[in-house]
Protein backbone atom coordinates (compact mmCIF):
# COMPACT_ATOMS: atom_id res chain seq x y z
CA UNK A 1 0.00 0.00 0.00
CA UNK A 2 1.19 3.53 -0.85
CA UNK A 3 0.87 6.68 1.29
CA UNK A 4 1.18 10.23 -0.06
CA UNK A 5 1.51 13.45 1.91
CA UNK A 6 0.79 16.79 0.28
CA UNK A 7 -1.81 15.29 -2.03
CA UNK A 8 -3.86 18.49 -2.08
CA UNK A 9 -1.05 20.47 -3.73
CA UNK A 10 0.09 20.82 -7.34
CA UNK A 11 2.70 18.03 -7.27
CA UNK A 12 0.80 15.76 -4.89
CA UNK A 13 -2.45 15.86 -6.86
CA UNK A 14 -0.69 14.95 -10.12
CA UNK A 15 1.21 12.19 -8.31
CA UNK A 16 -2.01 10.75 -6.88
CA UNK A 17 -3.60 10.63 -10.33
CA UNK A 18 -0.62 8.69 -11.66
CA UNK A 19 -0.60 6.30 -8.71
CA UNK A 20 -4.31 5.40 -8.76
CA UNK A 21 -4.01 4.61 -12.45
CA UNK A 22 -1.47 1.91 -11.57
CA UNK A 23 -2.28 0.83 -8.01
CA UNK A 24 -5.47 -0.17 -6.20
CA UNK A 25 -4.49 0.90 -2.69
CA UNK A 26 -3.41 4.52 -2.25
CA UNK A 27 -3.74 6.46 1.00
CA UNK A 28 -3.49 10.27 1.00
CA UNK A 29 -3.21 12.21 4.24
CA UNK A 30 -4.56 15.75 4.56
CA UNK A 31 -5.69 18.36 7.03
CA UNK A 32 -9.34 18.21 8.02
CA UNK A 33 -9.77 21.72 6.58
CA UNK A 34 -8.21 20.93 3.17
CA UNK A 35 -10.10 22.03 0.06
CA UNK A 36 -10.42 19.11 -2.35
CA UNK A 37 -11.94 20.92 -5.34
CA UNK A 38 -8.65 21.82 -7.02
CA UNK A 39 -7.47 18.21 -6.72
CA UNK A 40 -10.67 17.05 -8.42
CA UNK A 41 -10.09 19.57 -11.21
CA UNK A 42 -6.57 18.21 -11.76
CA UNK A 43 -8.07 14.73 -12.15
CA UNK A 44 -10.74 16.02 -14.54
CA UNK A 45 -8.18 17.79 -16.77
CA UNK A 46 -6.18 14.63 -17.33
CA UNK A 47 -8.69 11.78 -17.24
CA UNK A 48 -12.10 10.88 -18.59
CA UNK A 49 -12.54 8.68 -15.50
CA UNK A 50 -11.75 11.40 -12.98
CA UNK A 51 -14.58 10.70 -10.54
CA UNK A 52 -13.96 6.94 -10.44
CA UNK A 53 -10.21 7.41 -10.01
CA UNK A 54 -10.65 10.01 -7.28
CA UNK A 55 -12.85 7.60 -5.30
CA UNK A 56 -10.02 5.05 -5.25
CA UNK A 57 -8.04 7.26 -2.87
CA UNK A 58 -8.41 6.62 0.84
CA UNK A 59 -8.24 10.13 2.33
CA UNK A 60 -7.17 10.28 5.98
CA UNK A 61 -7.26 13.45 8.12
CA UNK A 62 -4.15 13.80 10.29
CA UNK A 63 -1.80 16.42 11.69
CA UNK A 64 1.66 15.80 10.24
CA UNK A 65 3.16 17.62 13.21
CA UNK A 66 1.70 14.97 15.53
CA UNK A 67 3.87 11.85 15.73
CA UNK A 68 1.02 9.61 16.94
CA UNK A 69 -1.20 10.72 14.03
CA UNK A 70 1.52 10.02 11.49
CA UNK A 71 2.43 6.63 12.89
CA UNK A 72 -1.24 5.65 13.01
CA UNK A 73 -1.62 6.41 9.31
CA UNK A 74 1.34 4.16 8.42
CA UNK A 75 -0.40 0.85 9.21
CA UNK A 76 0.20 -1.65 6.37
CA UNK A 77 2.02 1.01 4.29
CA UNK A 78 4.92 -0.18 2.11
CA UNK A 79 5.88 2.98 0.24
CA UNK A 80 5.69 6.67 1.19
CA UNK A 81 5.90 9.78 -1.00
CA UNK A 82 6.44 12.81 1.23
CA UNK A 83 5.38 15.86 -0.79
CA UNK A 84 3.86 17.99 1.96
CA UNK A 85 5.54 21.27 2.90
CA UNK A 86 4.62 24.78 3.93
CA UNK A 87 5.81 27.41 1.45
CA UNK A 88 5.91 31.10 2.34
CA UNK A 89 8.16 34.09 1.73
CA UNK A 90 6.50 36.18 4.44
CA UNK A 91 9.02 36.86 7.24
CA UNK A 92 6.24 36.45 9.78
CA UNK A 93 5.80 32.81 8.70
CA UNK A 94 9.48 31.85 8.80
CA UNK A 95 9.65 30.14 12.20
CA UNK A 96 6.33 28.35 11.72
CA UNK A 97 7.38 27.13 8.27
CA UNK A 98 10.76 25.84 9.40
CA UNK A 99 9.21 24.12 12.42
CA UNK A 100 6.42 22.46 10.41
CA UNK A 101 8.56 21.31 7.48
CA UNK A 102 11.27 19.85 9.72
CA UNK A 103 8.92 18.34 12.32
CA UNK A 104 6.61 16.76 9.74
CA UNK A 105 9.58 15.18 7.95
CA UNK A 106 11.04 13.97 11.24
CA UNK A 107 7.68 12.38 12.07
CA UNK A 108 7.42 10.74 8.65
CA UNK A 109 10.92 9.28 8.93
CA UNK A 110 10.36 8.03 12.47
CA UNK A 111 7.02 6.46 11.51
CA UNK A 112 8.60 4.75 8.48
CA UNK A 113 11.27 3.25 10.73
CA UNK A 114 8.79 2.24 13.44
CA UNK A 115 6.27 0.56 11.12
CA UNK A 116 8.63 -1.09 8.65
CA UNK A 117 7.90 1.03 5.56
CA UNK A 118 10.03 -0.34 2.74
CA UNK A 119 10.83 2.84 0.79
CA UNK A 120 10.47 6.62 1.06
CA UNK A 121 10.71 9.21 -1.70
CA UNK A 122 11.15 12.63 -0.10
CA UNK A 123 10.48 15.82 -2.06
CA UNK A 124 13.06 18.43 -1.16
CA UNK A 125 13.95 21.45 -3.31
CA UNK A 126 16.75 22.81 -5.47
CA UNK A 127 16.98 25.53 -2.80
CA UNK A 128 18.60 22.89 -0.54
CA UNK A 129 21.42 22.39 -3.06
CA UNK A 130 24.66 24.19 -2.32
CA UNK A 131 25.92 27.02 -4.48
CA UNK A 132 28.19 26.15 -7.39
CA UNK A 133 31.29 28.03 -8.56
CA UNK A 134 30.34 31.11 -10.54
CA UNK A 135 28.93 30.17 -13.92
CA UNK A 136 28.78 26.43 -13.24
CA UNK A 137 25.48 24.54 -12.80
CA UNK A 138 25.06 23.10 -9.31
CA UNK A 139 24.92 19.35 -8.88
CA UNK A 140 24.11 16.99 -6.01
CA UNK A 141 27.64 17.17 -4.61
CA UNK A 142 27.30 20.85 -3.71
CA UNK A 143 27.10 21.31 0.07
CA UNK A 144 24.48 23.73 1.35
CA UNK A 145 25.79 26.38 3.76
CA UNK A 146 23.82 29.06 5.59
CA UNK A 147 23.89 32.40 3.81
CA UNK A 148 22.04 35.70 3.97
CA UNK A 149 20.94 34.96 0.39
CA UNK A 150 19.00 31.87 1.50
CA UNK A 151 15.30 32.13 2.22
CA UNK A 152 13.64 30.62 5.28
CA UNK A 153 12.08 28.08 2.90
CA UNK A 154 15.57 27.03 1.81
CA UNK A 155 16.57 26.59 5.45
CA UNK A 156 13.48 24.48 6.11
CA UNK A 157 14.13 22.17 3.15
CA UNK A 158 17.79 21.70 4.04
CA UNK A 159 16.96 20.82 7.64
CA UNK A 160 14.19 18.49 6.45
CA UNK A 161 16.68 16.68 4.23
CA UNK A 162 18.88 16.15 7.27
CA UNK A 163 16.05 14.19 8.88
CA UNK A 164 15.85 11.92 5.84
CA UNK A 165 19.62 11.36 5.81
CA UNK A 166 19.39 10.50 9.51
CA UNK A 167 16.67 7.96 8.69
CA UNK A 168 18.90 6.41 6.03
CA UNK A 169 21.66 6.02 8.60
CA UNK A 170 19.15 4.15 10.77
CA UNK A 171 18.28 1.73 7.98
CA UNK A 172 15.52 3.41 5.97
CA UNK A 173 15.63 2.95 2.20
CA UNK A 174 15.03 6.42 0.80
CA UNK A 175 15.62 8.69 -2.17
CA UNK A 176 15.50 12.49 -2.15
CA UNK A 177 14.44 14.54 -5.18
CA UNK A 178 15.31 18.21 -5.53
CA UNK A 179 12.98 19.75 -8.12
CA UNK A 180 13.56 23.25 -9.41
CA UNK A 181 10.45 25.43 -9.99
CA UNK A 182 7.62 23.06 -10.92
CA UNK A 183 5.30 24.10 -13.75
CA UNK A 184 1.89 22.45 -14.02
CA UNK A 185 -1.78 23.07 -14.68
CA UNK A 186 -4.13 24.11 -11.90
CA UNK A 187 -3.87 26.04 -8.65
CA UNK A 188 -3.78 29.16 -10.80
CA UNK A 189 -3.61 31.62 -7.89
CA UNK A 190 -0.83 29.89 -5.97
CA UNK A 191 2.88 29.21 -6.40
CA UNK A 192 4.41 28.93 -9.84
CA UNK A 193 1.02 28.47 -11.54
CA UNK A 194 0.15 32.04 -10.55
CA UNK A 195 2.62 33.22 -13.22
CA UNK A 196 0.07 32.24 -15.86
CA UNK A 197 -2.68 34.23 -14.15
CA UNK A 198 -0.49 37.29 -13.70
CA UNK A 199 0.73 37.31 -17.29
CA UNK A 200 -2.82 36.81 -18.56
CA UNK A 201 -3.93 39.79 -16.46
CA UNK A 202 -1.25 42.06 -17.90
CA UNK A 203 2.04 41.51 -16.07
CA UNK A 204 4.77 43.03 -18.22
CA UNK A 205 7.72 43.17 -15.82
CA UNK A 206 10.46 40.58 -15.37
CA UNK A 207 13.81 40.24 -13.62
CA UNK A 208 17.18 38.86 -14.76
CA UNK A 209 17.28 36.34 -11.92
CA UNK A 210 17.74 32.76 -13.14
CA UNK A 211 16.83 29.30 -11.89
CA UNK A 212 15.75 25.90 -13.17
CA UNK A 213 12.27 24.81 -14.25
CA UNK A 214 10.62 21.42 -14.68
CA UNK A 215 7.20 20.10 -15.68
CA UNK A 216 5.07 18.50 -12.97
CA UNK A 217 4.53 15.36 -15.06
CA UNK A 218 8.30 14.87 -15.30
CA UNK A 219 8.68 15.21 -11.54
CA UNK A 220 5.94 12.62 -10.99
CA UNK A 221 7.53 10.25 -13.51
CA UNK A 222 10.99 10.59 -11.99
CA UNK A 223 9.62 9.97 -8.50
CA UNK A 224 7.70 6.84 -9.42
CA UNK A 225 10.64 5.44 -11.40
CA UNK A 226 13.01 6.07 -8.52
CA UNK A 227 10.56 4.44 -6.11
CA UNK A 228 10.46 1.34 -8.35
CA UNK A 229 14.26 1.21 -8.62
CA UNK A 230 16.83 -0.32 -6.30
CA UNK A 231 18.46 3.08 -5.72
CA UNK A 232 18.71 4.25 -2.12
CA UNK A 233 20.74 6.78 -0.18
CA UNK A 234 20.89 9.26 -3.06
CA UNK A 235 19.39 12.59 -4.04
CA UNK A 236 18.58 13.81 -7.53
CA UNK A 237 18.11 17.29 -8.97
CA UNK A 238 15.09 17.44 -11.29
CA UNK A 239 15.36 20.28 -13.80
CA UNK A 240 14.59 20.54 -17.50
CA UNK A 241 16.60 23.73 -17.99
CA UNK A 242 17.68 27.08 -16.58
CA UNK A 243 15.95 30.33 -17.59
CA UNK A 244 15.66 33.87 -16.34
CA UNK A 245 12.33 34.95 -14.90
CA UNK A 246 11.94 37.39 -17.79
CA UNK A 247 12.45 34.55 -20.31
CA UNK A 248 9.84 32.37 -18.61
CA UNK A 249 7.29 35.18 -18.52
CA UNK A 250 7.88 35.82 -22.24
CA UNK A 251 7.32 32.13 -22.98
CA UNK A 252 4.09 32.20 -20.98
CA UNK A 253 2.92 35.36 -22.73
CA UNK A 254 3.60 33.81 -26.13
CA UNK A 255 1.78 30.61 -25.19
CA UNK A 256 -1.22 32.58 -23.92
CA UNK A 257 -1.27 34.84 -26.96
CA UNK A 258 -0.77 38.10 -25.06
CA UNK A 259 1.86 40.83 -25.69
CA UNK A 260 5.34 39.44 -25.08
CA UNK A 261 7.36 42.60 -24.49
CA UNK A 262 8.77 42.54 -20.96
CA UNK A 263 10.43 45.39 -19.07
CA UNK A 264 13.33 44.44 -16.83
CA UNK A 265 12.94 45.52 -13.21
CA UNK A 266 15.99 46.75 -11.27
CA UNK A 267 16.78 45.73 -7.68
CA UNK A 268 16.22 49.29 -6.45
CA UNK A 269 12.74 49.35 -7.98
CA UNK A 270 11.75 46.09 -6.28
CA UNK A 271 13.24 47.14 -2.95
CA UNK A 272 11.18 50.32 -3.07
CA UNK A 273 8.05 48.33 -3.88
CA UNK A 274 8.85 45.93 -1.04
CA UNK A 275 9.08 48.80 1.45
CA UNK A 276 5.75 50.17 0.26
CA UNK A 277 4.25 46.69 0.51
CA UNK A 278 5.61 46.35 4.06
CA UNK A 279 3.72 49.51 5.02
CA UNK A 280 0.57 48.14 3.42
CA UNK A 281 1.12 44.89 5.30
CA UNK A 282 1.44 46.75 8.58
CA UNK A 283 -1.91 48.43 7.93
CA UNK A 284 -3.80 45.49 6.44
CA UNK A 285 -1.99 42.40 7.73
CA UNK A 286 -1.38 41.18 4.18
CA UNK A 287 1.80 41.32 2.07
CA UNK A 288 2.36 40.48 -1.59
CA UNK A 289 6.08 41.37 -2.01
CA UNK A 290 8.67 40.65 0.66
CA UNK A 291 12.42 41.15 0.80
CA UNK A 292 12.88 37.37 0.48
CA UNK A 293 11.00 37.48 -2.81
CA UNK A 294 13.16 40.39 -3.96
CA UNK A 295 16.31 38.37 -3.20
CA UNK A 296 14.94 35.38 -5.10
CA UNK A 297 13.98 37.52 -8.08
CA UNK A 298 17.60 38.54 -8.69
CA UNK A 299 19.37 35.37 -7.60
CA UNK A 300 21.06 33.49 -10.44
CA UNK A 301 21.48 29.74 -10.04
CA UNK A 302 21.82 26.96 -12.59
CA UNK A 303 21.27 23.24 -11.98
CA UNK A 304 22.48 20.02 -13.57
CA UNK A 305 20.19 16.99 -13.94
CA UNK A 306 22.90 14.73 -15.34
CA UNK A 307 22.78 12.41 -12.34
CA UNK A 308 19.14 11.37 -12.78
CA UNK A 309 19.57 11.16 -16.55
CA UNK A 310 22.40 8.67 -16.10
CA UNK A 311 20.89 6.76 -13.14
CA UNK A 312 17.54 5.88 -14.73
CA UNK A 313 17.91 7.10 -18.31
CA UNK A 314 15.50 9.97 -17.67
CA UNK A 315 14.75 12.60 -20.30
CA UNK A 316 12.95 15.84 -19.49
CA UNK A 317 10.28 17.61 -21.51
CA UNK A 318 11.69 20.96 -22.74
CA UNK A 319 10.42 23.90 -20.69
CA UNK A 320 8.83 25.66 -23.66
CA UNK A 321 6.76 22.55 -24.41
CA UNK A 322 5.63 22.31 -20.78
CA UNK A 323 4.58 25.96 -20.82
CA UNK A 324 2.68 25.52 -24.08
CA UNK A 325 0.76 22.55 -22.66
CA UNK A 326 -0.05 24.29 -19.36
CA UNK A 327 -1.17 27.41 -21.23
CA UNK A 328 -3.70 25.30 -23.12
CA UNK A 329 -5.19 24.16 -19.82
CA UNK A 330 -5.20 27.75 -18.55
CA UNK A 331 -7.11 28.97 -21.61
CA UNK A 332 -9.61 26.09 -21.22
CA UNK A 333 -10.17 27.08 -17.58
CA UNK A 334 -10.49 30.78 -18.44
CA UNK A 335 -12.57 31.06 -21.64
CA UNK A 336 -12.99 34.59 -22.94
Amino acid sequence: MILVTGGTGLLGSHLLLELVREHEEVVAVKRASSDMEEVKRVFARHSGEAEALFKLIDWVDIDLANQADVEGAMTDIDQVYHCAAMVSFNPGDANQMIDFNVTSTENIVNACLATGVKRLVHVSSSSAIGRSPEGEPADETMIWARSKKHTAYSVSKFKSEMEVWRGMEEGLEAVIVNPTIIIGAGFWNNGSSAMFSRVAKGLRFGTPGMTGYVGVQDVVSAMTRLMASDISGERFILSAGDHTYAEILKMIAGALGVPRKMKLVTPSMLHALSRMDALKGFLTGKRSLTLEQVKAAFNRAGFSSNKVREAIGFEFTPVHEVIQRVAEFYRADHPK
